[in-house]
C-alpha cells in the first residue's frame, strides 16, 4: 500500500511538473511572438517606452509558467499601453482569448460618473446604478489603478477599460480584488438609495451577448440578448440614440428646417453601403432643400476614412445655412479625419458642438495584428500616423497628405457633453443648443 501511494504521488508530481513545463513554454512562446513580431512593428512607441516595453517583457518572460490567464491578460495590456496610442495595444475578441468570466453587468464611463449600462441575473437590479466604489476603490482611484491597460487619452482609456474591469482576474491581477470571481460594488440605484454588493462573476456562455462599448448607450436590444435589464428603457429615446442597429441615417427636423445626419461607422456594414448612403443624403439635401445641416459624428467610431472623404469636405456647401457638427468622446480615428473634413471645408460656417473628442489629434494608426500563438491574444500595431493639429510631415509615415484636413480646431464652440444626468433624462444637450443656437440667431 505505501508503496502504491507513493506511486501515485511519483506520478502526481511528474504530471505537474510537466503541467508546469508546458505551461511555461507556452507563455515564452507568446512572449517571444510579443518581442520578434510586435515590437519591431509597432512605430508609435518612443524610444523610451520602447526601451520599457523591452524590460518589462523580460521581467515576464523570467516569471513565466507562473502567470494566470488573466495575469497574462494584464501583462500583454501594459505592454502594449505602453505605445501611449489608443489604436495600439491589445485585443481580445477571438473567442479563444475570451476571459472565462465576467461581470453580469456591462459599465459605461460618462463625464460624470461611473454606471451600470446593462445588467443580467443577480445583479439585474443594478442596471442604471451609479458606481460608487469598486472594492473601496471610487471611480477616480479605480481609473489611477487600471490605466496602465490601455493607451491614449483619458478619454479614450475611460471608454474601453470598463471591459478589462468586468473580467475574471483582472482587477486582482492588478491589485484592487481579493478575489479573481467577484468584485464587491458600492452603488446608487436609480432611486436613490446607496447599496454594496458583491457580484459573482458568470461564466461567458451566460453573460452573452456582449457589444463593442458605443453600443452600450442604447438600450435597444441587441442581437440575441436575453434578460438583460437597461440602464433606460427604450422609449421616447432622444434622436441620437435611436434606432441603433442602423449604421447611418438621416432625420428631417422641420422646426428647425434642418436635416440632421448621423454616422456611426465609415464603413460598409452588412446590408448598408455606405456609399449608398451618402449618394441619398445628397439626393436628400438637394430634394429637401434644407437651411440647416446637423452632421452628429458623436458615436462615429472610424473605419475606412477614404469613404467619405469627399463628401465630409464638401456637405456644408450642400445648405445655404450653417452645418453643426456634433462631436465627443466617441468621435474616433476616421471620425476624426470626417470631421477635420467637414470643418476644413466649411470653414466658419461650421460650428464644432458637443465634448472633447475620443483621441488626440495627433496619433498613430493603420497597420495590423500580430496573435499570440498560445493566449490567442492579439496586439494592434500601427505604422502610419496623423497630426491634424500642427502636421507631421517631417516624418517618414505620416499620411496627412492622404487626407489633407490639418491646421483646423476641433474644440466644440458650444460646449454641450453628454452627462449621465442627460442620459437618464433623456435628453440631448447638443441637440438642444443647436436649436437654441438656430432660434438665436432667427431672432437677430
Amino acid at each position: 500500500m505505501p508503496r502504491l501511494t507513493a506511486t501515485f504521488l511519483s506520478l502526481a508530481i511528474s504530471l505537474t511538473a510537466s503541467a508546469d513545463g508546458a505551461t511555461r513554454a507556452a507563455q515564452l512562446a507568446d512572449f517571444a511572438a510579443v518581442r520578434d513580431e510586435y515590437l519591431p512593428k509597432e512605430l508609435a512607441y518612443t524610444p523610451a517606452t520602447r526601451a520599457l516595453a523591452q524590460t518589462k517583457l523580460s521581467e515576464l518572460e523570467a516569471r513565466a509558467g507562473s502567470l494566470s490567464a488573466a495575469e497574462m491578460l494584464v501583462a500583454i495590456a501594459q505592454i502594449g499601453a505602453l505605445a501611449d496610442n489608443a489604436h495600439s495595444g491589445v485585443r481580445y475578441r477571438d473567442p479563444r482569448a475570451l476571459p472565462a468570466a465576467r461581470l453580469p453587468l456591462r459599465l459605461l464611463w460618462f463625464p460624470d460618473a461611473l454606471i451600470v449600462a446593462r445588467a443580467t441575473g443577480e445583479a439585474a437590479d443594478l442596471a442604471g446604478a451609479r458606481v460608487l466604489a469598486i472594492e473601496g476603490q471610487t471611480p477616480d482611484a479605480l481609473y489611477a489603478r487600471a490605466k496602465s491597460l490601455q493607451g491614449g487619452s483619458e478619454i479614450n482609456r475611460k471608454k474601453y477599460l470598463p471591459g478589462l474591469i468586468e473580467s475574471l482576474g483582472v482587477l486582482q491581477a492588478i491589485g484592487v480584488a481579493k478575489a479573481p470571481d467577484r468584485v464587491a460594488l458600492k452603488v446608487r440605484l436609480a432611486s436613490g438609495k446607496v447599496v454594496e454588493r458583491v457580484v459573482r462573476m458568470s461564466e461567458n456562455d451566460a453573460v452573452s451577448p456582449t457589444a463593442e462599448e458605443e453600443r452600450l448607450w442604447s438600450p435597444e436590444p441587441i442581437a440575441k440578448e436575453i434578460q438583460w435589464k437597461t440602464a433606460i428603457t427604450p422609449d421616447a429615446l432622444p434622436t441620437y440614440l435611436a434606432d441603433a442597429a442602423l449604421p447611418f441615417r438621416t432625420v428631417t427636423m422641420p422646426d428647425i428646417d434642418a436635416l440632421y445626419i448621423q454616422f456611426r461607422t465609415n464603413e460598409d456594414e452588412a446590408g448598408h453601403p455606405i456609399a449608398d448612403f451618402t449618394a441619398r443624403v445628397e439626393k436628400e439635401i438637394a430634394t429637401r432643400t434644407p437651411q440647416h445641416l446637423i452632421l452628429d459624428l458623436r458615436f462615429d467610431i472610424g473605419g475606412n476614412l477614404l469613404t467619405t472623404l469627399t463628401f465630409m469636405r464638401t456637405l456644408p456647401a450642400k445648405a445655404p445655412g450653417r452645418t453643426y457638427l456634433l462631436v465627443g468622446p466617441y468621435t474616433y480615428s476616421a471620425g476624426i479625419i470626417s470631421a477635420a473634413a467637414v470643418k476644413r471645408g466649411g470653414g466658419e460656417r461650421v460650428t464644432v458642438v458637443g465634448d472633447a473628442l475620443g483621441d488626440r489629434l495627433a496619433f498613430w494608426s493603420e497597420g495590423g495584428r500580430v496573435s499570440l500563438p498560445n493566449s490567442h491574444f492579439g496586439l494592434r500595431y500601427t505604422n502610419g500616423t496623423f497630426d491634424l493639429e500642427r502636421g507631421c510631415a517631417a516624418t517618414p509615415q505620416c499620411l496627412d497628405k492622404l487626407v489633407d484636413v490639418n491646421f483646423v480646431s476641433l474644440a466644440p464652440q458650444i460646449a454641450a457633453p453628454l452627462t449621465s444626468a442627460a442620459y437618464f433624462a433623456k435628453r440631448d444637450p447638443a441637440l438642444d443648443a443647436v436649436r437654441e443656437d438656430i432660434a438665436r440667431a432667427s431672432s437677430d
